[in-house]
């Protein structure tokens, strides 16, 4: 039989374990929060921390750059004071008016970088001399297609379509229509020149000056009706005006287009210079746009070796720097006289080394 001391007993039991439990589990959790708590303080901590040094670092970073920004103006405002103190020193010896009553024509193969020749052409706009434009050579003149031979001989009423042929009354009549336009197309085209640049001397019309030849019409404006050259005129003078004595030749060209320059370009300088018009241009070589495995300096090279080119007309490189840019005009200035200037020359060759 189960008495009351039995169920006191029990109870109390009960209520023992029960507060031994709770003491138990609530001491454990405490345990687990306060460690987890610090933990998270810990990280918290951590992570200021590497926060303040980030942001030190880009202080520092910060600081360097606003020194390099100030440093590279700096650097600027000098380079632009020395510049100017160099301009105001050369300033007296610029062909500046003294371009005045010449014609320039710039000259260029097709393929040649057209930022370049823009360049150049921005600079000769700046001076006196009256602008020709820019004749841009297509590398079909080197004559290899049958078919353009064909159209030239056609146009030009040649006697004959071989190359040899072609090459020979290029020669005569691109000469003529540059240096001697009053020439071309009228009676005084000596016969003698004529028989000179065919084998049988057979040219007719437009080659040997009959009257009835508009003088809209010259050797440039067939090579332009048959797309050999473009001529970039705007604001120079028409084609078929362009040529005379005062006529000045700026060939810009570089060692991608060595086979245009060794099969026309060189060619025609040539005959210009045995035309009796040494003298009156300037070569400039300009590096290749992005032409893998072609040199630079090869074309001034050429000309500077070949005694009829070399003594016929001026030469310069590195026409991108100030004392290149400068060489060129000084150049054309000093026309008939022959000058070559280089870049590997300190300044060009334009002071005292």
């Amino acid at each position: 039989m189960i008495n009351l001391r039995y169920h006191i007993v029990s109870i109390a039991a009960v209520f023992l374990a029960l507060a031994i439990g709770l003491a138990l589990g609530s001491t454990f959790v405490d345990s687990v929060l306060v460690s987890n708590l610090e933990s998270r303080v810990d990280q918290l901590q951590a992570d200021t921390e590497s926060a303040i040094e980030r942001q030190a670092s880009a202080e520092e970073s910060l600081g360097e750059a606003e020194a390099a920004r100030d440093a590279a103006l700096a650097s600027v405002e000098a380079a632009a004071s020395v510049r100017f103190e160099v301009e105001d020193l050369v300033r007296p010896y610029l062909p500046q008016g003294r371009l005045s009553g010449t014609t320039t024509l710039i000259v260029a193969p097709e393929s040649t970088d057209r930022d370049a020749v823009a360049a150049i052409r921005a600079r000769l706009e700046a001076t006196d001399t009256q602008q020709g434009g820019v004749l841009w050579l297509s590398d079909d003149l080197r004559l290899d297609d049958p078919a353009v031979r064909e159209n030239v001989a056609e146009a030009f009423s040649l006697a004959g379509n071989s190359r040899n042929a072609i090459q020979r009354a290029l020669r005569f009549l691109v000469p003529q229509a540059l240096f001697r336009p009053t020439e071309a197309g009228s009676a005084r085209t000596l016969g003698s020149d004529v028989d000179a640049i065919t084998d049988s001397g057979a040219l007719d019309g437009f080659s040997r000056g009959f009257a009835s030849v508009p003088q809209t019409r010259t050797a440039l404006t067939l090579l332009r009706d048959l797309e050999l050259v473009t001529h970039d005129g705007t604001g120079a003078v028409a084609l078929h005006r362009l040529g005379g004595e005062n006529l000045r030749l700026v060939v810009v060209t570089d060692d991608a287009a060595v086979g245009l320059n060794e099969d026309f370009v060189f060619d025609l300088l040539a005959a210009v210079a045995d035309d009796g018009h040494a003298g009156t241009g300037v070569i400039v070589e300009v590096r290749a746009p992005a032409a893998a495995g072609v040199g630079y300096g090869a074309v001034l090279e050429r000309v500077r070796s070949d005694p009829v080119l070399a003594q016929g007309y001026s030469t310069v490189d590195e026409v991108t720097s100030f004392s290149g840019d400068l060489a060129l005009l000084i150049a054309l200035e000093r026309l008939p006289a022959v000058s070559h200037f280089s870049g590997a020359d300190l300044n060009h060759g334009l002071g005292p080394s």
